[in-house]
């Protein structure tokens, strides 16, 4: 492929992620390949990865804000403990292999994707129910940043799961929270990534230019389908994500045996 048609696979590949990052979540499986297939490290892609990411979560807030569906103070509200939790995690991330928990995470996404197929008013009704206390709210996103900070795969489908567990908000209200948490705890972790020198600027510009659209895009069908379009991007994501953690572990268990 030309040189050309690498930036087109990046613009590409980042709208489609945009749209899949702002209904649901796991849109970095597009982008983290795409930007891997002509040789970029890991941690180089990984960090590139998060400029793409701050800009269609920026898209989708925005959009969210101009429609009324978004709760800014709520949505920094749990921004917090999450932003608390991830550093934790990363550290964790340093000095534990992934591969230990990865199977775990992965069929814990499963198991839940499997509940929500068989009890969906668990996360479509979950307005018919008082919402919980501050310390659980608090607890609960606390864990999501320390798993964000270990894996980083799911965080807004955790997201969405969790406001729906805690019963905050409609679904569609809690995606507008969602978009907006993912903006602030991105930013901060790319602002890590710059520090510690881990990000090309052109690759993740020319990839934000996809990310900005289809964020744009995905939160417009978010609005006009409502709460089954958002549910069965859920649904969809939840599946691939544990599937891939699982397949991940388990394709890896022979090189940790040989080494």
């Amino acid at each position: 492929m030309s040189e050309w048609g690498w930036w087109l696979l990046l613009i590409v590949a980042g709208f489609a992620a945009g749209i899949v990052n702002t209904i649901a979540g796991g849109g970095s499986f597009l982008t983290l390949p795409a930007l891997m297939l002509f040789g970029m490290d890991p941690k180089l892609a990984n960090g590139t990865n998060r400029i793409a990411v701050l800009f269609s979560s920026a898209a989708a807030s925005a959009t969210f804000d101009r429609e009324g569906l978004l709760d800014r103070r709520q949505s920094l509200r749990l921004a917090v403990p999450t932003l608390l939790g991830t550093p934790l995690g990363t550290v964790a991330a340093v000095y534990l292999p992934a591969q230990a928990f990865q199977p775990v995470f992965g069929f814990i996404f499963l198991v839940m994707a499997g509940v929500l197929c068989w009890q969906p008013d668990r996360l479509l009704a979950s307005q018919q129910r008082p919402q919980s206390s501050a310390g659980l709210q608090f607890a609960v996103f606390f864990g999501i940043g320390v798993y964000v900070g270990f894996i980083q795969a799911g965080l807004g489908v955790l997201l969405l799961l969790g406001m729906g567990w805690l019963n905050i908000g409609d679904l569609t209200n809690s995606n507008a929270s969602k978009n907006l948490i993912a903006f602030v705890v991105t930013l901060v972790a790319t602002i890590m990534f710059v520090l510690f020198g881990l990000v090309a600027w052109l690759p993740g510009l020319v990839m934000a230019v996809g990310n900005l659209a289809g964020g744009w895009v995905g939160a417009k069908l978010a609005i006009r389908r409502g709460k089954r379009l958002i549910f069965a991007f859920v649904i969809v994501v939840m599946l691939a994500t544990g599937c891939k953690l699982v397949w991940d572990s388990w394709s890896a268990a022979p090189l940790l045996t040989d080494s």
